[in-house]
């Protein structure tokens, strides 16, 4: 708990995240109380308004590419190009540009190691892409969304036959308590 002290230095706080930032809730979804703060005075407005909530205080990264990858068992990575951006029933890109492939790579290896450290079997990891570095920026979501409409048809189905095979692996060989 060394990184708890009284009083926090807010300025040093502020200098290190820069603005604009987002203050959101370490464990959220949604975007349920996400604020995107550009001043110190919008901070603390924000910040009266969220209650016992465990937040976090973000850099905003803006970002040219954009990737919502789901992690199943730890190890299968699928990487959706997506755009928070977008109405929420539009922000998976449907007809993405080819991406380059070491960013691809990095993007993959990464969320699988964030999944391996949290220890999630399931989870979705988010990276916004500046000058081609990828900043994770959302994964803790050990339970996203997986509803049909929101994903489409086909992240749909790569989700449900990951899962299964997860589901039916362990069943065969359990894991040690």
């Amino acid at each position: 708990m060394r990184n708890l002290q009284y009083p926090l230095d807010w300025d040093a706080t502020f200098q290190y995240v820069g603005f604009p930032a987002f203050l959101k809730p370490f464990d959220g979804g949604g975007w349920r109380d996400v604020h995107r703060v550009s001043s110190r005075e919008e901070f603390f407005a924000a910040y009266d308004q969220t209650r016992t909530l465990c937040m976090t205080l973000q850099t905003a990264v803006n970002f040219k590419e954009y990737f919502r990858c789901y992690v199943v068992g730890q190890q299968d990575v699928h990487i959706m190009p997506y755009d928070p951006r977008e109405p929420f029933h539009e922000r998976y890109v449907k007809h993405p540009p080819a991406y380059d492939a070491t960013l691809v790579e990095r993007v993959e290896h990464d969320a699988r190691l964030i999944c391996q450290a949290l220890g999630y079997d399931f989870n979705t990891v988010e990276f916004a892409v500046r000058d081609g570095v990828p900043y994770a920026i959302d994964f803790m979501n050990p339970a996203p969304d997986m509803d049909i409409y929101s994903l489409t048809e086909h992240y749909f189905e790569w989700v449900v036959q990951h899962m299964a095979d997860m589901a039916i692996r362990l069943a065969k060989n359990p894991r040690n308590q």
